[in-house]
């Protein structure tokens, strides 16, 4: 299901993602207007790292690669981790810093 919902948002964007939905209905009207909006670009990689981790961990599962998918399930629940108790979303700042090797080379 995971993988459903990073596909959403790797696709379509964070914005159109079931929880997206009910933020932009829910939430942001009891809200004052932001100061700044934050480019979707970074989110949406970060939602496609998600997959990946999510699919991979998935396929080694299924395949008998347990050792594979718990590794795969672990890196997701890190990068989960980070971004609910620091606010440091890891693909976002993979986005970024492959944005900074892309400029060096």
């Amino acid at each position: 299901m995971q993988a459903v919902l990073f596909a959403i948002g790797a696709g379509l964007g964070v914005q159109k993602t079931p929880t997206g939905v009910l933020f932009r209905s829910l939430v942001r009207p009891r809200l004052s207007p932001p100061s700044e909006l934050e480019d979707p670009t970074p989110p949406r990689f970060a939602q496609a790292v998600g997959l990946v981790f999510a699919v991979v961990a998935t396929l080694g599962f299924a395949t008998g690669a347990v050792l594979l998918g718990q590794i795969f399930a672990g890196f997701a629940l890190i990068a989960a981790f980070l971004s609910a108790v620091f606010a440091f979303c890891l693909g976002c700042e993979m986005y970024l810093l492959g944005l900074r090797v892309a400029k060096r080379a």
